[in-house]
């Protein structure tokens, strides 16, 4: 598949998405000072082109009533993708990467409960190639991804699409396997699971797929929305845009510093996820910068002017063929995503 050639105003159209992506094309045309019919193909070129993706971002509760566990793998006799591809048939994978350091491989597991974690981390041990497994459980996670941003607006349009949506990206809560106060109804599942594959479905296409009544589809969809249930997220091909090195931190913090740190690195704009991990060192994030030059300036002074970090371990990523339940490569761009069950 050829990659879609962007200009200056593909760029704002994804760093729009990336802010509101349920944003109608007639308001994100207002804030670009553009064609809302110019930008619905723009954006249907680079869907085909298989660049971006609107899928729905679900919230723990909704799908698992434990934390993730993030999983270090180091193999024996065999390479680093070819044990890769064969921890693509274990369930309940969020992320997988190969990377580099100590640990070859690293994958993100998080299954409906503790016991199936359990069970899915025991099957690794059963892949071959498989040497050693290295769990880290999550004690707690600032969720970053769906926030991410490539920078490309300029502030005044960032400022109006902030107003758009009525919320700063940056105070995201910290995210808690809490199950919804009251259980989801059929419609309420229906519809999370409708929005979760596509996060910019019109409650007039719910409603069809559904066979709801269109004012049920539109209350549900506005409940599940409002609620938090799922938040639309939109997913790209970071590397087609110029943003070629993602890399992880694993931090050692002084003691009683760990929230403080956490804060002040989910407030850096490379910034995908910050969590803490049951392990030394006791933080772990993951950020996505264009090459590794901007990973040396991060770490030499983005990380060195927050006080409590007492030691500091970087690995790039070389190759991440899945995250956040979507497959991507950089031949064919994002493929199948395995959106998390309900519960």
């Amino acid at each position: 598949m050829t990659r879609p050639l962007l200009d200056e105003l593909d760029r704002r159209l994804i760093g729009a998405l990336h802010l509101a992506p349920r944003a109608t094309w007639d308001d994100l045309g207002g804030i670009l000072a553009a064609d809302a019919s110019t930008l619905k193909r723009r954006y249907d070129r680079l869907h085909e082109a298989r660049m971006v993706r609107v899928i729905g971002q679900a919230d723990w509760g909704v799908h698992s009533t434990a934390m993730p566990v993030h999983v270090f793998l180091d193999i024996s006799g065999d390479t680093p993708l070819a044990v890769l591809h064969r921890l693509r048939e274990l369930p309940h994978l969020q992320l997988m990467a190969q990377i580099s350091g100590d640990y070859p491989l690293y994958a993100v597991v998080h299954a409906p409960s503790e016991a199936e974690t359990s069970r899915a981390i025991d099957r690794m041990f059963s892949v071959r190639g498989v040497r050693r497994v290295n769990a880290l459980p999550a004690l707690s996670t600032l969720r970053r991804g769906i926030t991410w941003d490539p920078q490309s607006l300029t502030d005044a349009e960032r400022d109006d699409l902030l107003h758009l949506v009525g919320a700063r990206p940056e105070a995201t809560a910290t995210a808690t396997a809490t199950p919804p106060a009251k259980p989801l109804s059929e419609a309420d599942r229906t519809v999370v699971a409708l929005l979760l594959q596509d996060g910019r479905a019109s409650a007039a296409s719910i409603a069809r797929t559904a066979g709801l009544a269109t004012s049920t589809a539109h209350r549900v969809v506005r409940r599940v929305l409002d609620e938090g249930w799922v938040r639309p997220r939109l997913e790209v091909v970071p590397e087609w845009l110029g943003f070629e090195t993602p890399f992880m931190l694993r931090l050692r913090v002084a003691p009683g510093e760990t929230p403080e740190v956490m804060r002040r690195i989910d407030l850096l704009p490379q910034t995908r996820l910050v969590a803490h991990v049951a392990s030394d060192p006791s933080v772990l994030a993951t950020a996505l910068v264009t090459d590794r030059s901007a990973v040396a300036h991060f770490v030499d002074h983005e990380l060195a002017a927050i006080p409590g970090i007492l030691a500091v371990s970087v690995d790039v990523m070389l190759a991440v063929p899945r995250r956040y339940w979507l497959d991507r490569d950089l031949t064919s761009g994002l493929g199948a995503f395995h959106a998390p069950a309900l519960l």
